[in-house]
């Protein structure tokens, strides 16, 4: 069976293609997943791209189990969290919150939620675990 160089050559660049898409590192979302646990806490933020003070005081912990404390409602309340893509939605609450991250590194984070029809972007640190050390003597 005789196959056409035409065809030949569509094959290789299709084949070549595959290759260089497989080879392309995906989001790990678990990656994410580990970075974000820990204490985050208010840098800043606004409301409806204006700087706002409402959020003062505001912190987020994850921890490894997908639950999560805030206070981003005024008192501190326990959630479970899941990711979806970029997404932090959390769980179990009402109303259902979800949190876009725009920009994270592993001391900084940005994310984007709607509360009341207002589009809130907050600007997070995270915080370092202390370390207690024993006295020298």
């Amino acid at each position: 069976m005789r196959i056409s160089m035409h065809k030949a050559s569509a094959y290789l660049f299709g084949c070549m293609c595959g290759f260089i898409l497989a080879c392309q590192p995906e989001k790990d979302q678990s990656i994410k997943e580990q970075s974000i646990e820990g204490r985050w806490e208010l840098e800043r933020a606004s409301v409806n791209g204006e700087g706002t003070d409402r959020l003062r005081n505001l912190y987020f912990v994850f921890l490894p189990d997908t639950s999560l404390q805030t206070n981003i409602m005024g008192s501190e309340q326990n959630f479970a969290y899941r990711f979806l893509e970029d997404n932090i939605i959390q769980q179990s609450s009402d109303p259902q919150f979800s949190y876009r991250i725009n920009e994270m590194t592993d001391s900084t984070m940005v994310m984007e939620t709607e509360i009341r029809q207002n589009l809130f972007t907050i600007f997070l640190s995270k915080v370092k675990p202390k370390v207690h050390t024993a006295p020298v003597n």
